[in-house]
């Protein structure tokens, strides 16, 4: 062959060539899978395809509702809204109960913390008040009787905590943060059915007592008392009172969902904490029946104090240097 018939040749094998797909070719595609005139379909499915899959999962969506539904009436069958399916011995508490404080800081901290500016302190006595609202609008009736536990006939209903036992720790007060001697709410956790059972069947019997809670028992009633941990933490902790004295009595046990049940708490006032010194604090609870581990804080809670006002020397040389 001729170079030029060669050439003519190759000119004929590019004119019947693939033809390179475009980007109108690709939405001209695209648009005929979605819905093809020519044969009726949409996304490649006709009429009859399409109410075989939609009758499919119709009936598929029903029987799973079904089931759930199902399940969730079984559930609410086998679950009381008043009494927990594992409780006493069978729930995680073991029917040990632990202890709460309040004022909370943050869920990070566990230091109660404050100055002599009141702004250190408002957020403290706003926790208080939002704790205690609940207590100020009670419609329960207060228990008639001593603390003694009360006959189980009557456990069916709560009884009224009167904050006027919280004495110089009342509600709607400053909790003596703007003095320096911050009152420090101490509740137990609910565990239902407990009930707090005394060192000795005896009354006034003190040899059964442990001889740390001697000065603080009272009968009928489950002992607070809060220590510093170390040492140092003793010397620096001072003198504390407490409201109600004698503890958590026992006339409000068992908790049993009850109807307007608020639990009974013991406001622990430190009278002289040493300030600008981060004191570490425990807060124990007393019965025969509580079992206290440090470790595992059953019992017990864990706080730390933080009283960070000036000493009076410090403020008499800061004013003594103004007046000057």
């Amino acid at each position: 062959l001729s170079s030029k018939d060669t050439e003519q040749m190759a000119d004929s094998d590019k004119g019947t060539g693939p033809h390179k797909e475009t980007i109108g070719d690709k939405c001209s595609a695209f648009a005929r899978f979605v819905y093809n005139g020519d044969d009726g379909t949409v996304l490649g499915r006709g009429a009859k395809s399409w109410a075989e899959i939609g009758l499919f999962y119709l009936v598929y969506y029903a029987c799973l509702a079904g089931f759930f539904a199902a399940a969730l009436a079984i559930f609410y069958q086998l679950v009381d809204d008043k009494v927990p399916n594992l409780y006493g011995a069978d729930s995680l508490l073991k029917s040990n109960p632990a202890l709460g404080f309040r004022p909370l800081p943050s869920t990070k901290t566990t230091v109660i913390r404050f100055t002599n500016e009141p702004t250190s302190y408002q957020d403290h006595i706003d926790h208080l008040d939002a704790f205690l609202k609940p207590y100020d609008s009670q419609t329960t009736a207060v228990c008639p009787g001593d603390n003694a536990p009360r006959n189980p006939d009557m456990h069916s209903t709560a009884c009224k905590f009167p904050l006027s036992e919280l004495g110089d720790c009342s509600y709607g007060s400053k909790y003596g943060y703007d003095k320096g001697q911050p009152c420090v709410l101490i509740k137990m956790n609910r565990v239902y059915e407990w009930q707090p059972e005394p060192y000795s069947d005896t009354l006034n019997n003190l040899d059964a007592v442990p001889a740390n809670i001697r000065d603080l028992y009272e009968d009928y009633s489950v002992t607070v008392k809060c220590e510093g941990e170390n040492a140092a933490d003793v010397d620096n902790i001072g003198p504390i009172s407490y409201f109600p004295s004698g503890g958590f009595a026992y006339k409000y046990f068992p908790y049993m969902n009850q109807d307007g049940y608020v639990s009974p708490v013991v406001m622990v006032k430190f009278l002289k904490p040493k300030i600008q010194t981060l004191v570490m604090v425990e807060c124990r609870a007393y019965a025969k029946n509580i079992k206290y581990d440090r470790m595992e804080l059953d019992g017990a809670v864990h706080f730390e104090l933080m009283v960070d006002i000036p000493s009076p020397d410090t403020r008499n040389v800061t004013t003594s240097g103004m007046s000057g």
